[in-house]
């Protein structure tokens, strides 16, 4: 989970509906509630006396946190040493890498398609109705509510710069393309063009609320199989504000700098993130408990819808946009890019295989 996790456009939960493990981290994740919190510090406030430790590791068993925290460890540790590998490969082999988890996705499939009871002609609606809506929505690239902010360098400054130490919106680019900047039309660079001291600028920026929002989205989308929350902040417009602002921070921090604007962006998109997971998670399980072979179908149509995402085969139009195309026999990478596919759909296959195999109880818990 934490390697897929690394892929723009693809999500950790698709591995976790390969395994079949999904319903399970759903659960656990729904079991963090406030009584849960309460019996991890009754220890604290009872000097650790016998009775208090047993409630809490009664609670923790009981919530399945060690079986979770298990897991998110393994999830941390992949994604941190994986962050050293996947960017590369998907920057060195970006058409083999995109087939290869095409396949990965396309594979996953079959798990919850093989756990619907009994099909039903809404089954197969409710496929279909998932499917289009996120084929239409992973095409979309949405203009976030913002407003412009005034702002006038005190020194000569860059545009890099200034959007490291204003939070702002957009790319340097495109704060040099607003009609209200004409002041910096000149600049032959956007990004390392000098601008004068004085000079009067207009950033937008999000609204807080929009913030929250986010944050609320993109961890809905995380939870869902088939969807990363990275390509729903680019779909909502906010990726490149929300991964500035936070290197920014950091970099300020570093540097016994405190910027409070930027803490308050990023304490809005964090509180809509665990908004959106203790909403999300106890939904999902509700759905998993009383609608079931509904909710399997609704993982299949998005784990389908989501296919587009991750097409290896792309072009860049006048725009400088990707957008997918279908291969031709002269294409780049051609038969790499579809060996990649049909070794991910093997390793999917074999998966399931040895699931099918496996005890029930080992499968089912």
């Amino acid at each position: 989970m934490g390697t897929v996790d690394i892929v723009p456009g693809v999500s950790g939960s698709t591995v976790a509906v390969l395994l079949n493990i999904y319903e399970r981290f759903i659960a656990a994740l729904k079991n963090i509630n406030k009584d849960l919190i309460v019996a991890l510090f009754r220890p604290f406030a009872h000097k650790f006396d016998k009775e208090s430790r047993q409630a809490c590791k009664d609670a923790c068993i009981a919530a399945d946190l060690p079986w979770l925290v298990n897991l998110l460890l393994g999830l941390f540790c992949a994604f941190i040493a994986a962050s050293f590998v996947i960017p590369w490969l998907m920057m060195t082999f970006p058409s083999v890498m995109r087939g290869f988890f095409f396949g990965l996705v396309l594979g996953s499939v079959i798990t919850p398609l093989r756990q619907v009871c009994q099909w039903r002609v809404q089954h197969f609606l409710t496929i279909a109705l998932f499917a289009a809506c996120f084929f239409v929505l992973l095409g979309q690239q949405l203009n976030p509510p913002a407003e412009l902010v005034a702002v006038t360098t005190a020194e000569p400054t860059t545009l890099k710069q200034l959007c490291s130490t204003f939070p702002c919106l957009v790319t340097p680019a495109e704060i040099q393309a607003l009609p209200q900047n004409a002041a910096i039309q000149h600049l032959s660079d956007p990004v390392l063009g000098t601008i004068d001291a004085g000079t009067s600028l207009f950033l937008p920026r999000p609204y807080y609320l929009f913030c929250f929002l986010a944050g609320f989205i993109a961890i809905c989308a995380m939870l869902l199989p088939g969807i990363s929350g990275s390509f729903v902040l680019l779909i909502l417009g906010c990726y490149f504000f929300m991964l500035n602002t936070g290197k920014s921070f950091m970099h300020a921090m570093a540097h016994g700098d405190f910027l409070v604007s930027h803490m308050l962006y990023l304490g809005c998109f964090v509180f809509g993130a665990l908004a959106g997971i203790a909403a999300f998670s106890r939904a999902l399980s509700w759905l998993f408990k009383h609608h079931r072979d509904l909710t399997l179908c609704a993982i299949v149509g998005i784990l389908v819808g989501c296919l587009r995402g991750v097409w290896p085969y792309r072009i860049l139009d006048e725009a400088g946009t990707q957008i997918n195309v279908l291969p031709t026999l002269d294409t780049p990478h051609l038969w790499t890019t579809l060996v990649a596919m049909l070794c991910a759909l093997g390793i999917v296959v074999a998966t399931v295989v040895i699931q099918s195999k496996a005890k029930p109880s080992a499968t089912d818990k």
